[in-house]
């Protein structure tokens, strides 16, 4: 490209002489040669030179040796010096000297090898302020010699904004990740924007999988998406998660909020609407959930163990007036048959009378002591969660005497109507009778299974089998006698449990059977009417 004619509003910003005059044109086209996707030979120079004119970013073109031969109008008003004052001197009259040098090594490393580097440089002004200059070379073989072109533009308020925004974000991450709560920000889709350490610790607590998914499918009946397209919202709903088998269950109090955020889509530059984000805060309530489970437990081992004494209480005292009412009977039938024979010898006549008397006054006193059971409410009820809690106050029993208890549930029953509390206490007498079996001598396997299920026609079915000696066909219709125990070890108990079982299922309408299991040891089925069937209920007394 031939040297360009001097034109007289560009002539103070080049050298107009000689060899450096002819470097800035060829400098020009050959900047317009390399990057050309059309043939420029047509195109006349000073269309390159009015372009770069005009450009907002300061334009330089320097000789191999750092001299400025050439700066475009924008240089002028970024720099603060004038054409003149910089033409034909170096270009570290700009350094601020608190570039480090290593910088500048690898600047003229890499344009001496014909590459191009960016990068950012302190600058300083003509007046003394200093300013951080993006800077492009780019080496440029011209017609003479070879020269570069450099291209910089003022980014000192885009660094000051670029920190000021790592600072503000480093300053939220911080209180965020010290937050004693689980945070997460959702996009529309699900995607976790945004996590804070206790989020990331329950994530590897779960071995990967993402927490957010199983809040949000605990706060919406396990349709996690649902929560998501309907834009649910959530105050503070508690929700239990399983973390694994290693940790087992925890407990969270869990809000979910819907926010603005700024959409980043490029094609959203002219429709700047906002966006939405689901901001997730859940707190760990665990350890509070544990101890109020714990001190439920054991308000209801405290209550089961009352109903079952007062139960068993009721039992003995009934199977004791029921003993001695069959005596008085016969008293009553001999001194009748006395009184119609005549005859009768008057002091013995007065010695029946006082037995009867004496018999009939303590069968009153004993039906007068009868304890009485708190009275409960008759509830719509959840047989596995009363089983679960039966299993927790029971699990020292169960470890003491060495036994493996296997639960088999069916996750989904009726309800039934019930009393809890003395349902609580039929579960539990099944589960000690069962403990018994497999304490007994020469059983080898001691383990019980507990099952829930939906009875045919109706209603839910418990069944504990073990893997004790069994129940001899002459023995199961006795074992359900007061004071009966067919136990070998008999712990000293009086052999009232099955009793109160069979009087509890009596008031809820229940049935007892006894099976026989072809591998060992028995079944008992117990039968539970579902929550819309009559309760039996049965008047206390004989």
């Amino acid at each position: 490209m031939p040297p360009e004619k001097p034109h007289a509003q560009k002539k103070g910003r080049c050298i107009a002489t000689g060899s450096a005059d002819a470097a800035v044109s060829g400098a020009v086209g050959g900047l317009a040669g390399r990057g050309a996707r059309v043939d420029a030979t047509n195109l006349p120079p000073e269309l390159f030179l009015d372009a770069i004119e005009s450009m907002d970013s300061g334009v330089s073109v320097a000789a191999a040796d750092g001299r400025i031969l050439y700066v475009n109008p924008a240089f002028e008003r970024l720099t603060g010096y004038a054409a003149a004052e910089v033409i034909g001197r170096n270009h570290s009259l700009l350094s601020n000297h608190k570039t480090p040098p290593r910088v500048y090594e690898d600047m003229w490393g890499t344009i001496v090898g014909g590459g191009i580097w960016k990068g950012r440089l302190l600058n300083r002004r003509k007046d003394g302020t200093p300013y951080l200059a993006e800077l492009k070379v780019v080496p440029v073989k011209g017609t003479e010699s070879a020269c570069f072109l450099g291209i910089q533009r003022d980014v000192t308020a885009q660094m000051g904004l670029e920190r000021h925004v790592a600072t503000q974000k480093a300053l939220i991450e911080n209180i965020i990740d010290v937050a004693p709560v689980v945070m997460a920000l959702l996009n529309e889709h699900g995607k976790v924007l945004i996590d804070n350490h206790a989020y990331k610790v329950l994530m590897a607590d779960m071995d990967g999988a993402e927490p957010a998914w199983e809040f949000l499918k605990a706060m919406s009946d396990g349709d996690a998406a649902r929560f998501l397209v309907e834009r649910r919202e959530a105050d503070a709903t508690e929700v239990k998660i399983e973390v694994g088998r290693r940790l087992g269950p925890r407990w969270f109090t869990c809000s979910g909020l819907w926010i603005d955020v700024a959409r980043s889509e490029v094609d959203s530059f002219y429709e700047p609407g906002p966006g939405r984000a689901l901001l997730l805060v859940c707190l760990d309530v665990t350890a509070r959930m544990r101890a109020f489970q714990q001190a439920k437990t054991s308000a209801i081992r405290a209550l089961t163990a009352e109903i079952q004494q007062a139960k068993g209480m009721r039992e003995v005292l009934q199977g004791a007036v029921y003993q001695l009412q069959g005596p008085l009977n016969m008293l009553d039938a001999a001194a009748a048959m006395m009184a119609r024979g005549g005859g009768v010898n008057p002091a013995l006549a007065a010695a029946m009378d006082d037995v009867r008397r004496a018999g009939t006054e303590t069968v009153a006193r004993l039906r007068d002591s009868l304890p009485q059971c708190a009275a409960e409410p008759v509830l719509p009820l959840n047989v596995n969660e009363l089983v679960r809690e039966v299993m927790d106050f029971s699990v020292d029993r169960l470890l003491t005497e060495g036994v493996a208890l296997s639960w088999l549930p069916t996750s989904v029953l009726p309800a039934v109507s019930g009393r809890a509390g003395q349902l609580r206490t039929l579960i539990k007498v099944l589960i000690d009778n069962a403990v018994d079996a497999v304490g007994e001598p020469g059983v080898a396997d001691r383990g019980v299974v507990i099952e829930t299920r939906r009875r045919t026609g109706g209603g839910v079915e418990i069944v504990v089998s073990d893997s004790g000696p069994g129940v001899a066909a002459a023995d199961k219709a006795r074992i359900f006698e007061p004071f009966y125990s067919g136990w070998k070890r008999r712990r000293g108990r009086p052999g009232m449990g099955l009793a109160i079982a069979q009087n509890v299922l009596t008031e809820h309408g229940g049935t007892i059977a006894v099976e026989s299991s072809a591998s060992g040891g028995c079944r008992m089925v117990v039968g539970l009417p579902a929550e819309d069937e009559a309760l039996i209920t049965r008047e206390d007394g004989i």
